[in-house]
C-alpha cells in the first residue's frame, strides 16, 4: 500500500507539472508514440568496485642484533642496499673467540684421556671382582670413575660447541633476504649482547610486499565472503601516487576478524609480488579491489533514476508499450550505474533514453539497447516484414 500511494503521488506530480505548463488545460494526446530507449532489469551477480588507501608494509622485519660481545670490525654492506639471506654483515673480533675454542677442544681431549684410564682401570678391576680378588669398594670405585670420565667429556663436547658457536656469531649474517637500513653502531665500537646496545641493523624483506589498508564493516563482510568461497581469491591493483598503475595485482590473503571500534573498520592484507623492488614499505597507494560480487542484485545506469520531491523513480514500459512510474531505492554507486535495492523487478523494463519525451500513461515506442533483445527485435521484425 505505501508502494502504491508513493506511486500515486508520483503521478499526480508529474500531470500536475503538465497541467501548469498548457494554462491548466489537460495535454492534448500524442500524435504519434515517441521512441525512446529502454534497458531490462536482471537480478544476477553485480561486481563491486571497491577503492582503498592503502600502505606498503614488508613481508618480514627482523632486527640484526650481536649475539656475543666484542669489538666491531668491520660493516660488509652498503647501508640501505638489499642483501641474500645469509649474507655476511658484520664482523666481531674473532679472535678471544678463537682462543677460547681452543681451550675447549684441549679440555676434550684431558676429558678423552681421562676417559680412557678409567675405562682401563674397570676392565681390570671387575674381572677381579668377579674372582673375589678384590672388594666390592674397589669395584664400584672403578665402575664410577669410569662414569664420571664419560660425564665429564660429555660436558667438554658441550662447551667445546658453545665455543665454536660463538666464534660462529662473530660472523653476522642476514637472517632474510631484503633491504637493510643504515648501521646503528660505527666500526671500532665494543658491542654486547645486552637489548641496549646488541642492535646493529634492520632488515625489511620487500619481496613479497603486504599492502594493507581499512575496508568499512559491511565490505568487510563481502571479502571474507570471498576468501570463504574457496575459489579465486580477490585482486588488488594499486594506483601509485604519480598516477601509473603497478603492473601486477596483489592477492588477499587475510581479513581481520575484529572490527576497530575507534573507526568502524576492518583491516585487510594482501601479498604483492615485488620481485624488482618497485615499491619499499611505507608508501602510501590506491588499492582497486576487483573480484568481489553481489549477489541476487540489480544495477541499472545512474541516468535511468529521476528525482522528484517524493523521491527517486523510474521510468516503466510494460508489455503494452505504456508509460509507468516506478518509486525505487537506490544503494551504493557502481561507476556509471547503481545499485537498486528496491522497487525493480526482474525483467522490467525501464527507460534509459527519452526521459524527456514521456509521461505516464502514453504510448511508446521502445527500442532495446541490450544486445540480444535487440537482436531478438531485429529478428521478430524481419519476420513481420516476410
Amino acid at each position: 500500500m505505501a508502494t502504491e500511494s508513493k506511486t500515486g503521488a508520483l503521478a499526480a506530480l508529474v500531470l500536475l507539472v503538465g497541467l501548469a505548463g498548457c494554462g491548466g488545460q489537460p495535454p492534448a494526446a500524442p500524435q504519434f508514440a515517441p521512441e525512446v530507449a529502454v534497458q531490462t532489469a536482471r537480478v544476477g551477480e553485480v561486481p563491486l568496485e571497491l577503492t582503498y588507501t592503502a600502505r606498503t608494509y614488508g613481508s618480514r622485519e627482523v632486527e640484526v642484533r650481536a649475539r656475543v660481545n666484542g669489538i666491531l670490525l668491520k660493516r660488509r654492506f652498503e647501508e640501505g642496499s638489499r642483501v641474500r639471506q645469509g649474507q655476511p654483515m658484520f664482523l666481531i673480533d674473532p679472535e678471544p673467540f678463537r682462543a677460547r675454542v681452543a681451550a675447549a677442544r684441549a679440555e676434550v681431549a684431558m676429558a678423552k684421556a681421562r676417559l680412557e684410564e678409567a675405562r682401563r682401570q674397570r676392565d681390570r678391576v671387575v674381572p677381579l671382582f668377579e674372582q673375589n680378588a678384590v672388594s666390592q669398594s674397589r669395584r664400584d670405585e672403578a665402575v664410577s670413575a669410569y662414569e664420571v670420565a664419560l660425564a665429564t667429556l660429555a660436558a667438554a663436547e658441550s662447551h667445546l660447541r658453545t665455543a665454536e658457536l660463538d666464534l660462529e656469531y662473530t660472523d653476522v649474517r642476514a637472517p632474510i633476504a631484503g633491504l637493510t637500513s643504515r648501521e646503528q653502531v660505527s666500526e671500532g665500537s665494543l658491542v654486547s649482547t645486552d637489548p641496549d646496545s646488541s642492535l646493529l641493523t634492520r632488515i625489511v624483506q620487500i619481496d613479497p610486499l603486504y599492502v594493507e589498508f581499512s575496508a568499512p564493516e559491511s565490505e568487510a563482510s563481502f571479502l571474507r565472503t570471498a576468501l570463504a568461497t574457496g575459489g579465486a581469491a580477490p585482486t588488488v591493483k594499486l594506483v601509485l601516487q604519480d598516477g601509473s598503475e603497478y603492473p601486477d595485482a596483489a592477492r588477499i590473503t587475510f581479513v581481520d576478524n575484529a572490527v576497530d571500534p575507534r573507526s568502524g573498520t576492518v583491516r585487510v592484507r594482501a601479498v604483492l609480488d615485488n620481485p624488482e623492488g618497485r615499491l619499499i614499505p611505507g608508501q602510501f597507494v590506491r588499492a582497486r579491489v576487483n573480484g568481489v560480487t553481489l549477489s541476487n542484485a540489480i544495477s541499472i545506469p545512474r541516468k535511468a533514476i529521476m528525482t522528484s520531491a517524493q523521491g527517486e523513480f523510474v521510468w516503466l514500459v510494460d508489455e503494452q508499450e505504456t508509460v509507468q512510474i516506478r518509486p525505487v531505492q537506490t544503494g551504493r554507486g557502481l561507476g556509471n550505474n547503481v545499485l537498486v535495492t528496491d522497487g525493480l523487478n526482474d525483467g522490467e523494463r525501464f527507460i534509459v533514453e527519452g526521459v524527456m519525451k514521456v509521461q505516464p500513461g502514453i504510448q511508446v515506442s521502445a527500442v532495446s539497447i541490450d544486445p540480444a533483445a535487440r537482436h531478438a527485435e531485429i529478428e521478430a521484425k524481419k519476420g513481420d516484414d516476410a
